[in-house]
């Protein structure tokens, strides 16, 4: 069978697969999820040389992963969540073309160094594994922008992390203690970081109860590193579009607009905790903030509003909508009102507990403002700014357990304070 490139087994009762499975030199995808009674995979379905991806999800007596004998040039996505695996084969170095490797809800407890001398690995799911710690060589996965470590609950450290991971999903690590600073690689990476990469960053933390006071201060000195990362990333990314828009013809000139201001990037942080971070120069109890702005605030290196909450949770699960209000107003009377989704959260932890949030959106002065001549025009006439965070509950909850915001902060970011903070991380 030369030309089949898609065969898919899962949910059947093959306990085997033939060695014959050699002779389908031309298979490109092959599934194999769910069949509950696979307990061998021989090392002749790596020599399927075509073979782009390999699911095996939810194999429950797969226990052995075999030794990888030859290089593997083109399986991108191999899928071992919920089967017995406890550890890889060092030959897993072989799959020289894998992006994204899921090992969740697996039986894993130790993480190799030769996993991250996968040199295409983007994506890693070690969601609801026994691991307790990854090794300090994660740092150089180059490539790895998702790593998500949600329910490990034996998870005690974090080392650095890698310089150009975008998605952290650590929530509900609840032996988490120590996370490292990546102030280092996150600075060293900073002319590297690709704007096009993607448009959001999230690296979440919740419900981690037992990270220390030193691991909350990495996280979010860290969080003030990858805001200013990607807001001077966005900045120049939208020069680079306006520029382009002009040398192209009229006609296509609002496409390439609409394009670019059509999409919203972000970086957003959560972590548990009790206070608003210390780099935030406006800080106020509850839900409502209100500034003064200084002369020139809007100037051209002005990079936007970083926004940052202490939430305090009464119920188990939530589920909330947060939108900030932004009503500015000029020194002659003049007032203009924004009102901007920041995030749909949503939570599973425990009573009477906090966290703190903090984010940053790149498109919040580019709404048009009626009777001026330009957005820009009307915000250097701005003095004062009211900002006001809403929750609006998903599903309704009794009113004596909800969400409410304990307390607001908000910070001006400049591009040329980034020299500044770097060397501040360092």
């Amino acid at each position: 069978m030369e030309h089949l490139e898609f065969l898919n087994l899962s949910d059947t009762a093959v306990k085997e697969l033939h060695p014959s499975i050699e002779n389908l030199v031309a298979l490109r995808e092959l599934d194999l999820s769910s069949c509950e009674n696979l307990e061998v995979v021989s090392d002749y379905l790596f020599r399927l040389t075509s073979l782009q991806e390999l699911n095996l999800h939810y194999c429950s007596k797969f226990q052995n992963f075999p030794e990888i004998s030859e290089v593997m040039e083109h399986l991108e996505f191999l899928n071992l969540s919920g089967t017995a695996v406890k550890e890889l084969h060092p030959s897993i170095e072989n799959l020289v073309a894998i992006r994204k490797l899921d090992l969740s809800c697996c039986n894993l407890e130790v993480v190799s160094d030769y996993l991250f001398r996968l040199t295409s690995l983007q994506e890693l799911n070690l969601s609801s594994t026994k691991i307790k710690s990854l090794p300090a060589s994660i740092k150089q996965a180059a490539q790895l922008s998702r790593l998500c470590l949600r329910y490990c609950w034996s998870l005690e450290s974090l080392p650095e992390l890698p310089p150009l991971l975008q998605h952290l999903e650590a929530d509900v690590c609840t032996s988490l203690k120590t996370v490292s600073s990546s102030s280092t690689a996150i600075t060293q990476g900073w002319e590297e970081y690709i704007f096009s990469r993607g448009l959001h960053e999230k690296h979440i933390f919740s419900y981690c109860p037992k990270l220390d006071e030193n691991a909350r201060s990495n996280i979010m000195g860290d969080a003030q590193l990858r805001i200013m990362r990607m807001a001077i990333a966005s900045s120049k990314f939208k020069e680079d579009k306006i520029e382009e828009a002009y040398d192209s013809y009229y006609a296509d000139q609002s496409n390439q607009y609409k394009e670019f201001f059509g999409k919203r990037s972000l970086v957003a942080i959560s972590c548990w905790g009790y206070e608003i971070p210390d780099w935030f120069s406006h800080q106020s109890e509850g839900s409502s903030i209100k500034i003064m702005l200084p002369r020139d605030w809007f100037s051209t290196d002005f990079l936007g509003f970083a926004l940052s909450l202490v939430l305090g949770h009464g119920h188990r699960h939530w589920s909330v909508d947060i939108t900030c209000k932004y009503n500015f107003k000029t020194s002659n009377g003049e007032s203009h009102e924004v009102n901007h989704p920041l995030s749909n959260l949503r939570g599973n932890i425990g009573i009477d507990s906090r966290e703190v949030f903090v984010w940053w959106y790149n498109n919040v002065f580019e709404e048009v403002v009626e009777g001026a001549q330009s957005p820009a025009a009307f915000y250097k006439l701005v003095t004062e700014v009211n900002v006001d965070f809403n929750l609006a509950y998903q599903r309704p909850l009794p009113v004596r357990v909800g969400v409410e915001v304990e307390k607001c902060g908000i910070c001006l970011l400049y591009g040329k304070d980034a020299e500044m903070i770097k060397l501040r991380a360092l």
